[in-house]
Order: structure tokens, then sequence, then C-alpha cells
């Protein structure tokens, strides 16, 4: 049975590699998808396998016999039914452990190690140069690379510099086979490989070293690349994994969505609950995320409660049907200490490879700043429309006349645009700042600073106003007060206190 399913999951590899090599090509000979639709018809013979022989037969009539070639778009509309059923698949089954890549001109040679690495499980794939390898792209999921020291030194430079600064970046073993010399040992070394087995390394001794190697990948990754608290991706893995995805978009147009989301109030859970149970909340919240989503999708922390996903999309509107899903499932948890939080979510759609990393990250942040305004708890899709709104804020002044006020120098906010109003005015703003009087707030043991604190719809934060320093002062500043203010209030004073806040805002 297990040999059964073993050769059933090589003919799927095999199958993956025969769409990627169809995809690669700018144009395909209508002939060699004839022969793809009969490999299809041939692992659709199996145990259910059906789905093959189904698109098999699809293929067959709805290829143009009077056409010797087919386009790249067609071909790949025609492959994507095939495409889809093959990552559900490796998803359910997980085709492949890791992905071992060789770049050799002996593939004879190499027949007895492919073979044993596929015993093992892994997956195997073979480049004839680097510069092979590398117009693959960043999209390529290796996990080992081995090369032939012949190759190492018919490429040139700036190919071989780039993909050792790749494999560096991504933490991936370079191993170089080469002769039994000491000065060659030595120079790949010296070049970053990190093993190098000559014709004295045994089939299985380069079993075992790979092993050792793959072991060591894995510890530094989970060290290095992934958030200790919440399983997440770090910041450090963000930029190759974007890199991989428009890489792909390039070669295959995949497009793919970033959505950007964080805890609504998550302070005020930290401030109520403490730090451990705020920490449970975020470690929960990642577990749900990744629950509702792909197993190729990529969660990463951003940054404190902020939290970004990668994933492959059609288009906007499936990307936020997508993220919609995971708001509902965070929606209807119950976290720890029975808490019940909801998350604003911003997204927007990598749809060009000139795009970079920074732009769309800003993007989906300009859509999560519209969401939380808009009432938080919802996914709002970025567009033109959303950069060039911006989120009311205020600031209000208690005790300084309105003339004072209308004259008062508020800096430019990239996300807020801040009025200054009398404390007595009734408006109320997403983001706001209150100048008052310590006596006002210090009543009945600091109620209405507390109230302030635990406005749910809002964020006010307070800075008070006083005659001299006190002990009552430094009670309300480690309550949450974020500065004070020596009456009487001076235009000067209160302006450099504003914008020491406006700048601290995110």
């Amino acid at each position: 049975m297990r040999n059964k399913q073993m050769q059933l999951e090589k003919q799927i590899n095999q199958t993956i590699l025969m769409v990627e090599r169809l995809l690669r090509m700018e144009s395909v000979p209508t002939a060699e998808l004839l022969v793809f639709a009969s490999w299809l018809e041939r692992l659709g013979q199996q145990e259910s396998m059906e789905f093959f022989a189904r698109q098999a037969t699809r293929l067959e009539q709805e290829l143009p016999s009077e056409e010797k070639t087919i386009g790249h778009e067609v071909v790949k509309l025609q492959l994507r039914p095939v495409i889809d059923y093959l990552s559900a698949y490796g998803r359910k089954k997980m085709v492949r452990k890791e992905l071992i890549v060789s770049i050799t001109k002996r593939f004879l040679d190499n027949v007895q190690w492919k073979k044993a690495l596929e015993n093992e499980r892994y997956m195997t794939r073979f480049f004839g140069s680097v510069e092979d390898m590398l117009e693959v792209g960043y999209d390529l999921p290796t996990d080992a690379l081995l090369i032939d020291y012949e190759l190492v030194r018919a490429s040139k430079k700036v190919q071989l510099d780039k993909l050792i600064k790749k494999l560096e970046a991504t933490f991936t073993p370079l191993i170089i086979i080469g002769e039994e010399n000491q000065q060659t040992r030595q120079y790949c070394y010296q070049l970053g490989a990190d093993d190098y087995w000559d014709e004295t390394v045994t089939l299985i001794e380069r079993q075992i070293r790979l092993k050792r190697l793959l072991h060591k990948l894995r510890i530094v990754s989970s060290t290095i690349l992934v958030d200790e608290l919440t399983g997440a991706f770090n910041r450090k893995y963000l930029q190759n994994a974007f890199q991989r995805r428009v890489s792909r978009l390039a070669r295959d147009g995949q497009l793919f969505a970033l959505a950007i989301f964080d805890l609504d109030h998550f302070k005020r859970i930290n401030d109520l609950h403490g730090h451990p149970t705020g920490d449970l909340v975020l470690s929960e919240l990642a577990s749900l995320t990744k629950q509702a989503i792909r197993q190729e999708d990529e969660m990463i922390r951003f940054g404190g409660e902020e939290f970004m996903l990668l994933f492959s999309t059609e288009h906007v509107e499936a990307a936020c049907v997508t993220m919609g899903k995971v708001r509902e499932r965070i929606e209807r948890h119950t976290f720890p200490n029975g808490l019940k939080v909801t998350v604003s979510i911003g997204v927007t759609l990598v749809s060009q490879p000139s795009f970079d990393l920074e732009e769309m990250t800003s993007e989906a942040d300009e859509a999560l700043y519209q969401a939380k305004r808009k009432g938080r708890n919802r996914v709002v899709a970025y567009s033109v429309a959303t950069e060039k709104e911006k989120i009311e804020g205020l600031i209000k002044i208690d005790g300084m006349p309105l003339q004072n006020l209308s004259q008062l120098d508020v800096p430019e906010h990239p996300k807020y645009h801040f009025r200054v109003l009398p404390y007595e005015d009734p408006a109320e703003a997403v983001m706001q700042l209150n100048f008052v009087p310590l006596s006002m707030i210090a009543e009945a043991d600091f109620r209405l600073l507390d109230q302030w604190k635990h406005e749910r719809e809002h964020t006010i934060e307070t800075i008070v106003t006083v005659m001299e320093e006190s002990t009552l002062l430094g009670e309300a500043l480690q309550r949450g007060v974020v500065d004070y203010c020596l009456l009487p209030l001076e235009s000067n004073q209160i302006e450099e206190q504003i914008r020491q806040w406006v700048l601290r805002l995110s």
C-alpha cells in the first residue's frame, strides 16, 4: 500500500513539473499539449484520480487541431483547473517535504541520487546552468541547492553572486560537488558553500549530510524567521516572500493580495487584563487566522498587534471575501477570560510586477485606517479615493480663549486631519487629545479618565493642566495620562506638546 502511494506521489510530482514547464513557454506546440493530455488520461485511470481523466478529455476536445502552437495566455487558461487541483491535492496530501534542486550537466550520473532522494520523499528538480535556475525566480521554494563545481567555474560572476545572495537571504544550504582537491574544496567554502562533496563521499553519506543540513535549516528558520509568540513569520521573512510572489506574477500572471489587520482596542485588553492575557489573545488570533487560510498563504506578524497576509487571488473582491472569512472567524471566537475581540482589515491587490513592498504596504495601511474610521470590525479595499481621505481627529482644550485656539499651529499627519476645539464642544472623533485640569479627571478616583481609556469607538488621550507638580499628578501619569502642562496656558507650550503627541502617533 505504501509503495502504491509513493508511486502516485511521484506521478503527481511529475505532473507538477510538466505543468511548470508548459507555463514557462511563450507558446506551446499543440502536439505537446496532446501528449500532456495522454499523460493525464493514464493518471486518471488510478483510483480516486478520475479528475485527471476528465481533464484529459476536455483538453483533447478544446484544443484547436488546425493550430500548430498555442499562446501562453490560452495555455494558462486551459491548465487552470489542473493547477488548482494540484494545489489543493498538495495541501491535503502533503505531496512533498523539502525540495532539493541540482544544477548539473550530468543528468545520467544523477539518476541514482534522484531515486535515493525521492525514496526519502524529497522532491527534486534539475537545471543545466545557474542562468536557468535564476530564470525560475524567487518563487521556487528551494530547501537545498546542489551544484557541480564545473558549472560554478563556468558561471558568470554576477550570476553566481546573485544566486549565493539569494540562498543566504533564505538560509538555503549550498552544496558543491567536485573532485577530491584541497584547493578546490577551500575555494568553494570561501565562495559560501555549506558543504563540499567529492567522489569519496558515498551515496549514503550524502543523504546523512543532507538531512543534517536541512535539520539545521529548520532550526535557523524557526529561530530567525518565525515570531516566537504567534508562530507567524516575522518581518525578516517578508521581503523575500513578497519578491517570490512578484516573480510568479511576472512569469505566470498570478495576482496576489496584501492584507494588513490588527486588533481593535488591543491596548484596552492589556490595560484591563494585563499583558499575559494580551499575549494569549495574540497567540489564539494567529492560530485562528491560520485555520482560515490556505497552507500556501503567508502570515507575517508585522508589529505589535498588527499582522499581514500574502495570498494568491483573482481580483480584489475575492481577496476581500477571503479576509471577511478571517474577520468572521475571529469575531465568533471567545478568547481567554471570556473576551470577544474584533479586527479591522485593509486589503490591496498586487497586479503589476513593478509594484514594490513599501508601496503596497502603504496602500493596505491606508485601507486599514479607513476600516478603523468607518467603525472597525470590517474589511476595506484600497482605492485611489482611500488615499486622499484622512481620518478626522480632534484636539480639545479647556481654559483657553477661542481666539487663541484658532491660531494654534497643528502639524500635518499622514493619517489624521486635526481640528482644535474648546473642550466643551460636543464633537467626537476616532482620535482625540484632551487638555483638561487635573482636578477634573481626578474626581471619583479618576472615573472620567477610566471612561476615556475604555471608550469603544474612540481613542481619547489626555494631557492635564496643573499649577504645580504633585503626588496626585504622579498618580495620574501612572494611570495613563500622557503628559502635563503648567498653568497659565501659553500657545508655544501647547503647540510643542501637540507636536510631540502627533509625532508619536503611528
